[in-house]
């Protein structure tokens, strides 16, 4: 869970909960409540604890972010070519989703950017 990694960082920086949810701009309970699992994570937290805690933000969110190797995973090797053309798809796909309404949207679009710009020093 979210809550238990960001405990675990505080703690390792030995920061008190009161000084996080000052720098986050909320009260100790309500950054208590984000230790403990019972408060959802908004980006704009996100953002600040990955600041606080020194931290990136996949680091913070890697328990939620479990990859599982799908059955129909291709074996053989891909072109490059054919991965930028599915990158394009996936990119084009999530921009017709309501991107304002989906909170991890930049999230996506900037692993996705990573992606095809180390994709373009493969050869």
């Amino acid at each position: 869970m979210p809550g238990t990694i960001i405990r675990k960082y505080r703690e390792l920086r030995n920061f008190t909960q009161d000084y996080v949810a000052k720098e986050m701009g909320i009260s100790q309970n309500a950054y208590s409540k984000i230790e403990n699992n019972q408060t959802q994570l908004t980006v704009k937290h996100i953002k600040i604890l990955s600041r606080v805690l020194e931290i990136s933000i996949l680091d913070l969110l890697k328990d939620d972010f479990e990859i599982h190797r799908p059955s129909d995973l291709q074996t053989h090797s891909i072109t490059k070519e054919n991965l930028l053309m599915t990158m394009t798809q996936i990119a084009e796909k999530l921009k017709k989703k309501y991107p304002e309404k989906h909170e991890f949207y930049p999230v996506i679009m900037s692993l996705l950017q990573a992606v095809d710009n180390s994709i373009e020093n493969v050869n």
